[in-house]
């Protein structure tokens, strides 16, 4: 759902801006893309006050920014602020992941099983790209449903920041026209299996570290559809190593 019915907050501009969230999540917006007060205030049906204070919500968290020409619109991430972006989710989601096992009761267990084969379908060989949608819904409500339940309402606020931001270039990559990597599907389709024997074992310190290497995986991925190298690829390229597919 992508209208205010999918809001939690009570007020009204707090509505708008939960169902703006979720809109950028789940890739409706690309970087650089321009948002109309006006537009949003028909499409809501609401005067122009509260979606001023919804927009001016977004721009405090940086999921949206308002140029020197008065513009609104989603930012373009930098290579820097991304690379910044996945540092800080590979700690914060490992660490979120860590604590989410060591407190989950039998039944978060069974409902985290049932949305880990939600996402089964574009880790077995199909490219995401033909299901973003479905691909990206999955993985939010995975990852959300940890952050949601790891007992730190401050790291779970952080997730979801993180994760809002990121959300327009991890849109604009799977929408590239680029070649499959198949490997990824494999290792990520392994990775999932992993967390889930590691969740199951209460392991904290292995649900962290495959969280982590899910997360810095999911960069590299990503990366290479946009064309993008990663500082280690980039420095072995130079001495004459090539990278791993």
């Amino acid at each position: 759902m992508t209208d205010l019915d999918a809001a939690k907050t009570g007020t009204l501009s707090g509505q708008i801006a939960d169902a703006l969230r979720l809109r950028l999540l789940m890739g409706e917006f690309l970087p650089g893309a321009k948002v109309s007060l006006r537009s949003l205030a028909a499409g809501y049906g609401t005067s122009m006050q509260p979606v001023r204070d919804a927009i001016s919500s977004l721009v405090a968290e940086d999921a949206l920014e308002i140029t020197s020409a008065r513009v609104i619109q989603v930012p373009e991430l930098s290579r820097q602020s991304c690379d910044d972006i996945f540092r800080m989710r590979a700690l914060v989601e490992g660490e979120a992941a860590a604590l989410f096992v060591l407190r989950a009761t039998e039944r978060e267990f069974v409902q985290l099983h049932a949305l880990s084969e939600a996402v089964r379908p574009a880790q077995m060989g199909v490219p995401f790209t033909q299901h973003m949608l479905e691909h990206i819904r999955g993985f939010n409500d995975w990852s959300f449903f940890i952050a949601d339940r790891c007992g730190s309402p401050f790291m779970t606020t952080l997730i979801r920041r993180l994760r809002v931001r990121m959300a327009p270039i991890v849109a604009l990559a799977l929408t590239r026209d680029a070649q499959e990597d198949y490997s990824f599907l494999e290792f990520s389709t392994h990775i999932m299996m992993e967390m889930a024997w590691a969740a199951r074992s209460r392991d904290g310190g292995r649900m962290r570290d495959l969280r982590r290497s899910d997360i810095l995986t999911y960069q590299r991925y990503l990366y290479r559809r946009l064309g993008w190298q990663l500082e280690t690829e980039a420095t072995a390229t130079s001495q004459g190593f090539t990278s791993p597919p």
